[in-house]
């Protein structure tokens, strides 16, 4: 066919009027006949293809016909795809803009003579087709019944335990930390490391849930369990909108808290988890209560009781008095006699219970100044222990990965603080 043009446009190119002798026995084609051995050698020659593109020029004909144009930086590409040849697929919603990979085959519209794409599937890609991934899925696992709020746990007030999925490296991680040291250092943090973007990433997600699970079964039982990263693109938060994930997540026997990304972010597991949080940061004030404000309660209360025990015997004292008044004008000698056991049995059943009350307050508000006492940081200093930090960092060193020689650090004691320089650094064989 190729040379068949040729000669044509040869014929055309020499300017002659009319064919001459010798081409009289060749083949003139007409225009249709030309479109249609033109359209038999693309689709022959270009079936079953990809090409990727941005839509453009896109028109929804009342027929259920998309009309459309493909284009990339340099080049156009008139394309439609069919109702007939798509309806057992999936809807998808297109948009003007949106980044597609289509396949199908290149084609010659006749009647116009057009070179068009014909496409029987398409598929967003980038940003957007994570987006309607998101939205279907949300969609989905809401029918469901896993963003249900009757079945979330409630968080524990005062967690002894609590897990954390995320990566070691992240910023997240060290934010907990430091809010968790600060508001209620008594409470045991567990690292359950993972990969928090990349492809790999939702397994290991799964798998850091599934050990935290038997690791609460079998060794120190968790009271919460927080999933968590820093912010990031569409692309670095897409882990966290695994569907694996999410329904591992709703089983999770655990109470689960969930902080992925910003403020703004949301995400999969946000929505299974039983409470979510903006921030890694807020994950943790939500996770525990605030000490300072504990010691406030703690001393509110105790005054609130002595009051209320001054303003009992008071209260009392007064009405015997008007008792024992009352008697001493209405009653002979006897009666003032029966009255007086009565004021004695009253007032050692007011003893009793007073005492009763006092003692009871007393266990309790010793039992509150113990637990302060334990969670004080500086009693492992009077005991012989020290901390040590870097200078100027308030975080307690807990590993010689982070320090190198002529690294500055300060030994805190209970009685002051030495400063140092790390001449060598040795990192134990176990």
């Amino acid at each position: 066919m190729r040379f068949k043009l040729c000669s044509v446009f040869s014929l055309l190119e020499s300017g002659s009027d009319t064919l001459s002798p010798s081409m009289e026995s060749r083949r003139v084609y007409s225009v249709s006949e030309l479109n249609s051995e033109a359209r038999t050698a693309l689709e022959q020659a270009f079936t079953g293809i990809w090409v990727k593109g941005e839509i453009t020029q896109l028109t929804r004909a009342a027929s259920g016909h998309l009309y459309f144009t493909l284009k990339d930086e340099d080049s156009e590409l008139s394309a439609v795809r069919f109702k007939s040849r798509s309806a057992l697929l999936a809807p998808i919603a297109l948009e003007q803009g949106d980044d597609v990979l289509a396949f199908g085959h290149l084609t010659v519209y006749e009647p116009r003579g057009r070179y068009q794409f014909i496409a029987t599937l398409l598929q967003p890609v980038g940003a957007g087709a994570l987006q309607r991934a998101f939205e279907n899925l949300k969609v989905k696992l809401q029918d469901e019944g896993l963003f249900d709020p009757d079945a979330k746990k409630p968080l524990p007030r005062v967690p002894r335990s609590i897990g954390v999925i995320t990566s070691p490296q992240g910023a997240a991680l060290r934010d907990i930390v430091s809010v968790l040291s600060r508001r209620w250092p008594s409470v045991e943090l567990f690292l359950f490391s993972s990969l928090v973007q990349g492809e790999t990433a939702p397994q290991e997600l799964r798998e850091a849930l599934h050990r935290a699970i038997r690791f609460s079964v079998s060794q120190k039982p968790l009271d919460l369990l927080i999933v968590t990263r820093g912010g990031g693109s569409a692309e670095d938060l897409a882990a966290f909108n695994d569907e694996a994930l999410a329904r591992d997540l709703h089983a999770c026997p655990i109470p689960t808290l969930s902080a992925v990304g910003h403020e703004i972010d949301f995400s999969i597991t946000d929505f299974v988890a039983d409470r979510r949080a903006p921030t890694p940061s807020v994950a943790a004030e939500l996770a525990v209560p605030d000490r300072v404000e504990i010691l406030e309660a703690v001393s509110s209360t105790s005054q609130r009781i002595r009051r209320q025990l001054r303003h009992i015997w008071e209260d009392r004292a007064n009405a015997f008095r008007l008792s024992a008044d009352a008697c001493l004008l209405r009653s002979p000698q006897r009666r003032f006699e029966t009255y007086i056991q009565r004021h004695d049995h009253g007032v050692d059943a007011l003893h009793r219970s007073l005492r009763q009350h006092w003692q009871s307050t007393c266990k309790r508000a010793h039992l509150a100044t113990e637990l302060l006492r334990l969670t004080d940081p500086q009693l492992p200093l009077k005991r012989g222990y020290s901390m040590t930090t870097l200078a100027g960092d308030g975080t307690p060193l807990r590993s010689v990965a982070s320090l190198e020689p002529g690294s500055l650090i300060e030994t805190h004691l209970s009685d002051g603080r030495l400063h140092s320089q790390i001449t060598e650094v040795s990192a134990d064989d176990a």
